[in-house]
């Protein structure tokens, strides 16, 4: 007997073993009180805003800049309230401390000049977040994507600065191209 996880694979569950929950870590209460916080919010105007309805799939899909501030800005504010405050032991708070590590990780990643002391800091932050989402989250794996952050500070250490060689440009024309209708048929 088996069942059907979120990529639709069916997944052998073992007898007596009851099969893994599927949660949500925000949940609408708080994608609302998110919603709200972004209301009250005055962002500079270097920074691009994220779309005012997270969560809901008929505002559409948010651009890369779009999530950076959505994770990095609007995200820890009203976490950091609503969770903050909890027990240290409560799931709500550790899963804030978790994501708050992922947060550093990105800021400490993405800063304009960088340093041996914040390549150190970075592998850090990238470390405690994957070992603690681990333990928060036991039924899911590491993806590729966050097994290759664990190598990210070599990158750093190697080519300087992630603005320098990033591929940002290259993803702009993508979402360019993507925007022109086709039919889908080569050469005609």
């Amino acid at each position: 007997m088996g069942i059907i996880d979120k990529e639709e694979k069916v997944i052998q569950q073992q007898p007596g073993v009851s099969p893994p929950k599927r949660t949500r870590v925000l949940g609408r209460g708080v994608l609302q009180e998110i919603r709200e916080d972004m209301k009250r919010i005055e962002l500079p105007s270097g920074v691009t805003p994220s779309p005012q309805h997270p969560g809901e799939k008929k505002w559409g899909r948010f651009t890369a800049d779009q999530w950076r501030t959505f994770c990095t800005v609007n995200l820890p504010i009203t976490l950091i309230r609503l969770w903050g405050p909890k027990d240290k032991d409560s799931r709500e708070h550790r899963m804030l401390v978790n994501f708050m590590h992922l947060v550093l990780a990105v800021r400490l990643g993405t800063m304009r000049k960088i340093t041996p002391h914040r390549i150190t800091q970075y592998n850090s932050h990238i470390h405690q977040y994957l070992s603690s989402l681990s333990e928060l989250y036991p039924n899911n794996s590491i993806t590729p994507y966050q097994h290759l952050s664990l190598h990210f500070g070599t990158h750093l250490q190697r080519f300087g600065p992630t603005h320098a060689w990033r591929c940002f440009p290259f993803e702009r024309y993508n979402y360019l191209m993507q925007q022109i209708s086709t039919n889908n048929k080569f050469g005609k």
